[in-house]
């Protein structure tokens, strides 16, 4: 038993005495493996041997000795009690369960929650992304027929300035025609008159 890590000794003594509490006077190496849930009876045997060692110490120096019916009444109240903290701990285990139960419905709730939310971000950025590429797609055309109309700015002012160019020739040659009409009335009759005179001074 010395060999035995003083852990180990402890959780077997613990075992042995919780069965007892439980109603068991004197339990088996057995059943403090059972228990413990497993283990060597190698081991269990020497600390057993030890631990009724003790106990029987401890009851011979006891005094007076309980009567038999006391101590089994205590016995069966030890072991009362014992079941109701089991029971206890039982019921606490099953509410930390449903608790912890609850708490992950929650979460699994508002992460769904949170994955909806992120899908429709999703949706929505997309749909600012097109909104976008249309708005670029629509500034370059805007550029492109910037650049095609600049040339024909360019012509219709030429045009301009050349149409105002012959507007001005064409006021300057109608009034030329004017005054040649004009001189061309005079000519024809300074011409008349000088045939008038010819024929009447031929007449004399």
């Amino acid at each position: 038993m010395s060999s035995l890590p003083p852990d180990t000794v402890r959780r077997i003594e613990d075992a042995a005495a919780a069965l007892i509490a439980a109603g068991t006077p004197n339990p088996t190496n057995e059943q403090v493996r059972q228990h413990l849930g497993g283990g060597s009876l190698s081991h269990i045997s020497p600390v057993m041997r030890a631990f009724r060692a003790r106990q029987r110490e401890r009851a011979s120096e006891q005094a007076p000795a309980l009567p038999p019916e006391l101590l089994q009444l205590l016995t069966g109240q030890l072991g009362l009690l014992w079941q109701a903290a089991c029971k206890q701990a039982d019921a606490d285990t099953l509410a930390a369960r449903e608790q912890a139960d609850a708490d992950i419905a929650q979460a699994d709730q508002e992460r769904d929650t949170a994955l909806a939310q992120v899908a429709t971000l999703e949706s929505e950025l997309a749909v600012l992304r097109e909104v976008v590429t249309e708005r670029d797609r629509l500034l370059a055309e805007v550029r492109e027929l910037r650049a095609e109309a600049l040339p024909l700015r360019e012509q219709v002012a030429r045009l301009t300035a050349t149409g105002e160019h012959q507007a001005a020739q064409l006021q300057e040659t109608k009034a030329e025609l004017k005054a040649a009409r004009e001189e061309n009335r005079t000519l024809q009759g300074e011409l008349l008159a000088l045939a008038r005179q010819e024929l009447t001074g031929g007449n004399a």
